[in-house]
């Protein structure tokens, strides 16, 4: 091992126990950056200044307050005191560029749609004024709620408390620490007067410079990159992923996962000696050093959840291999940019061979397995909407009372819409159908039948020029405006203004006054699967069904259209996918099925032998030609391809013919008409000629040749059936170990 990868004895063993150190979780601040720093009375000033005349105040109360305040200020019947709940808040007391703060935030919270708890801010204000007051000399000379951390805010108190007598129920410690974190992280945000991307912590709610699409599945989470905390990787990896997160290359989520894959390589860089930037002085280093990361990431063992003691899936050990050489390619190409916007002069120092951080064969082959269990069963998906009130049902009857993961569900099952397409669907999604559809619109006319109106939702995955809407059924319409009910009634609830229509048809339940941010899809995922666990639903092998994997949803609605004959043009437009390729993925499901439904039953000939033709090799057979003359209404003919019939439709007689179980009602009603027509023919020939028609008549020759094939067939196939439990059912294919022995037994 060369001098780079040098490791003390216990990092040996940490690398080579698979790593088993806990990780060190960072409070979600910015370690660069003090806060207190950032403050000046000007930048304060300015913030007073930003507010609306009616909002420029430290002393609100109920009489003289706005209107839009009056709505948001929340009031419960009793304030952390005991004493009876009031909208009134006074902190004119505090100092004047912590009062200017805190009325500045105060209007941000009401803009951004959250309720504001005046006892909260009562026991917050309590707290700070007696920090400033009866505190340390540092604290009674602060001028900023930015002046400490959260932390020494709360040891100020703790001290001011103590030294006052002041009994702790007059406060909450616990307010304090919580309010002034909040507080201080959109402080940061408005303080800072640097590009948007050096802030280690990542807001979009807080900080609108953050690029984010109009509708953003991930948009409530935020990216710390605190935890990177070498600083030539953790600037970089900002700029980079600010760059592309600009340029539309990366979504929110992207940023979020790229952001993880370099905590581990951060991780790894922590464990052994690199150069800087460019990793190596010796480039001939840096392979070795690299396949290094790679065999620490194949050590690793989960340490949390289902899969903990496991290691790595191959995915998993790739992902951030591509993440970090993708990097460093981009970082070569703008290194001497990067040298001047991050100030760091080592970036120059890459070279061609940083653009291929690793052999072609070090990298884990991508596993794209499809999950053998996607397509849920028609008994499956029938249990589950049996049982899906549990989610709406109140607790106190033992449901989880949640209509809208119920409605939410309904959608998901009914559309085969991905689970943020529906979560995050307007709060007015249903427009009119035509009253006649053009001809030309084929894709409506195979569907049009059930269709009332059209539904549109949020596409977040894939781009499409044309409108994101599919037609639906009354059904579907009948859920969507239970939805809208249900959230009028909870934003009505909420101190809403009368009339108010949310963005979003799902709404969160928290901190969310307004309705301006969707349903969590972490909820809903967590409300199936409690569902999952109190229905104990199984398929028909006996294994458990876990539903909390939506995607299941959309596979079974694909699958049902194209079992249905839907064409798949029209269901790769109903499913809004860009190409073919993406639903024939569906369609292999289909293929599967219709081959497994084929083999399932053993094929017998007109004169009642079995087949002695391997089931799988009659249906390639029948399907490498595409042969559709070849499927008769009552079985198969097996004449080559190449060869023409001469025999009419005489094919019960035929050799060729072939059939099965599945055909046993066309079979028996092909001979009670045909014996039904023998009768009446002799009838007739007796009315006519004064006696019976003859066996050696030639027309009655045939049928009667029919008739005998027909009940051949069916005496065959009851003797190829097998007792199961009371029951009949047909053999399973051809060189089943439970084949009967049609020729008497050894």
């Amino acid at each position: 091992m060369s001098k780079l990868n040098a490791l003390s004895p216990d990092e040996e063993h940490g690398l080579t126990a698979g790593r088993t150190i806990a990780r060190k979780r960072l409070d979600r601040r910015d370690p660069r950056i003090a806060v207190d720093e950032l403050f000046s009375v000007d930048k304060a000033h300015r913030l007073w200044l930003s507010l609306p005349e009616g909002h420029r105040a430290t002393r609100f109360l109920p009489t003289m307050m706005p209107t839009d305040y009056v709505e948001a200020f929340r009031v419960s019947s009793t304030d952390a005191t005991g004493t009876k709940g009031s909208q009134a808040l006074n902190f004119s007391h505090l100092p004047e560029p912590m009062g200017w703060e805190l009325a500045w935030c105060i209007d941000q919270e009401v803009r951004a749609g959250k309720p504001v708890n005046p006892a909260r801010l009562r026991s917050l204000v309590r707290g700070l004024t007696l920090a400033t007051t009866e505190g340390s000399a540092a604290a009674r000379s602060a001028r900023s709620i930015t002046a400490f951390s959260h932390l020494q805010w709360a040891r100020e108190v703790r001290g001011a408390v103590l030294r006052a007598g002041i009994q702790k129920q007059h406060y909450s410690e616990t307010i304090v620490l919580n309010s002034v974190k909040h507080i201080q992280d959109r402080l940061a945000v408005a303080y800072h007067d640097g590009e948007w991307w050096r802030l280690n912590i990542w807001n979009p709610q807080l900080d609108p410079r953050v690029p984010q699409r109009s509708h953003e599945p991930s948009g409530t989470h935020v990216a710390n990159f605190s935890h990177l905390e070498t600083p030539w990787l953790r600037q970089a990896a900002q700029w980079w992923l600010s760059t592309r997160l600009s340029s539309g290359t990366y979504a929110w989520s992207s940023v979020k996962s790229r952001l993880d894959h370099f905590k581990w390589f951060q991780w790894f860089i922590m464990q052994v000696k690199t150069a800087g930037p460019h990793l190596v002085d010796d480039i001939d280093e840096l392979r070795p050093l690299m396949r290094g990361f790679r065999d620490d990431l194949r050590a690793h063992r989960v340490l949390h959840g289902p899969n903990k003691g496991k290691p790595l899936g191959k995915n998993q050990v790739r992902q951030p291999m591509v993440t970090l050489e993708t990097f460093y390619r981009w970082m070569f190409d703008h290194r001497t940019e990067a040298a001047a916007v991050l100030d760091e002069p080592r970036w120059k120092l890459l070279t061609p061979r940083h653009t291929v951080l690793f052999a072609a064969e070090d990298k884990p082959r991508r596993i794209n397995a499809k999950s053998a269990d996607m397509v849920l069963e028609d008994d499956v998906v029938t249990a589950i909407t049996a049982g899906c009130g549990l989610l709406a049902a109140p607790q106190g009857e033992g449901g989880l009372g949640d209509h809208q993961a119920l409605h939410a569900l309904m959608l998901l099952i009914r559309t085969g819409r991905r689970m943020s397409e529906v979560l995050m669907m307007d709060f007015e999604p249903i427009s009119p159908l035509p009253t006649s559809l053009p001809q030309s619109t084929d894709s409506d006319q195979d569907l049009a039948d059930e269709f009332v109106a059209r539904m549109s939702f949020q596409e977040t995955k894939i781009e499409h020029n044309d409108p994101a809407t599919i037609p639906v059924d009354q059904e579907v319409v009948d859920i969507i405006r239970a939805q809208q009910r249900w959230v009028r009634e909870f934003l009505a609830d909420q101190g809403a203004p009368n009339g108010h229509q949310p963005p979003y048809l799902f709404v969160q339940t928290r901190q969310n006054r307004l309705g301006r941010l969707p349903y969590p899809a972490a909820t809903f995922h967590s409300r199936l699967r409690e569902l999952t666990e109190r229905l104990a639903i199984t398929d028909s092998t006996g294994r458990p069904v876990k539903i909390s994997k939506t995607h299941k949803f959309r596979h079974t609605r694909a699958t049902n259209l194209l079992n249905a004959g839907v064409p798949i043009h029209v269901v790769m437009r109903y499913l809004r996918h860009l190409s073919t390729d993406m639903t024939m993925h569906y369609a292999v499901t289909l293929s599967e099925t219709e081959e497994r439904e084929f083999l399932r039953y053993k094929k017998v000939t007109g004169d009642g032998r079995t087949i002695d033709f391997d089931d799988g090799d009659l249906f390639d057979l029948l399907h490498l030609q595409q042969r559709a003359d070849r499927v008769l209404p009552n079985g198969w003919c097996m004449l080559p391809p190449r060869q023409t019939c001469s025999k009419g439709n005489a094919c019960l007689p035929c050799s060729k013919f072939v059939t099965d179980t599945s055909h046993r009602h066309e079979l028996e009603r092909q001979r009670a008409s045909t014996q039904d027509l023998i009768e009446t023919r002799q009838a007739q020939f007796q009315a006519r000629y004064g006696k019976p028609m003859g066996t050696d008549n030639i027309w009655l020759a045939g049928r009667l040749a029919e008739t005998t094939a027909l009940n051949k067939v069916l005496i065959a196939l009851d003797q190829i059936s097998v007792r199961d439990h009371g029951q009949m059912r047909a053999i399973r294919g051809a060189g089943a170990p439970d084949s009967p022995d049609l020729g008497g037994g050894a």
